[in-house]
């Protein structure tokens, strides 16, 4: 019964409208009465009730000698009202299918400007990892993304990290001069990078920026944290920030990915 019960609610009727019709189903032709009896709804209740499942085509009206009484479909009924929903779902989907521009003209001023998520612990940190990951696969063109990071910090929250490698990738990383870099020049295939001197210290945070998202990760050791941004204004300074800092380690080592 639990199950039917939830089964008629997905239909979209109420929990009175779904008590009323299984009464009605266990009883057959009945009156208000008797339906308000085996219902528990009262009987001032159950007219509004009736008249909007007699508008679904799932209860009708039947003359019983002289007295109305009420009467639920059966279950062929049932399947035919079930048809009739998905035939006006599938209506209104092409429909809104039809109205798409004009849809996303309305939705364009209401458009949340700025969206930060925030992930604590491993599993969290790991799932900013794997968004990343699904962004640039999805991606049907080329897509940069811009990484400011140390190695030894990554190695310490996510041991044998894998990086970002993939052919649409258009990847630039500024890496720290740890213990680690030699470790990283060797995993990365994709990527081209240029190192921050050590003496410069060693980057408490990843720092990822791809299409219109950045990723801040704190990799310092205590408790893994992180956010994602999504803001295209924001992406836009910190892509500038990073070039800045890029043509500041021009001449400092780089690999090049013919």
């Amino acid at each position: 019964m639990a199950q039917l019960k939830q089964m008629l609610g997905n239909l979209k009727l109420s929990a009175k409208e779904v008590d009323l019709f299984l009464a009605l189903v266990r009883l057959g032709k009945s009156t208000v009465s008797t339906i308000s009896r085996e219902s528990g709804i009262t009987r001032t209740h159950i007219y509004g009730i009736v008249e909007g499942l007699m508008q679904k085509g799932l209860v009708s009206e039947v003359e019983d000698r002289g007295k109305k009484t009420y009467e639920a479909v059966d279950h062929a009924g049932l399947l035919a009202f079930i048809s009739r929903e998905q035939t006006e779902l599938q209506k209104i989907e092409k429909n809104i299918a039809e109205m798409t521009s004009e849809f996303n003209a309305l939705q364009v001023g209401n458009k949340e400007k700025t969206k930060v998520r925030f992930f604590n612990g491993i599993e969290g940190v790991k799932q900013i990892y794997s968004e990343i990951r699904r962004d640039i696969e999805a991606s049907e063109g080329q897509i940069e993304v811009l990484t400011i990071f140390s190695p030894e910090n990554l190695e310490k929250i996510i041991p044998n990290f894998e990086y970002f490698n993939y052919p649409n990738m258009l990847g630039r990383d500024i890496v720290a001069e740890d213990s680690l870099l030699e470790q990283y020049k060797t995993k990365i295939k994709s990527d081209v990078y240029r190192i921050w001197p050590k003496e410069k210290g060693l980057f408490p945070t990843d720092n990822i920026m791809w299409i219109e998202k950045i990723a801040f990760i704190d990799v310092s050791g205590g408790f893994p944290s992180g956010i994602i941004v999504e803001n295209e204004s924001i992406a836009k300074s910190f892509t500038m920030w990073f070039n800045e800092l890029w043509n500041g380690l021009k001449n400092t080592q780089q690999k090049t990915i013919e």
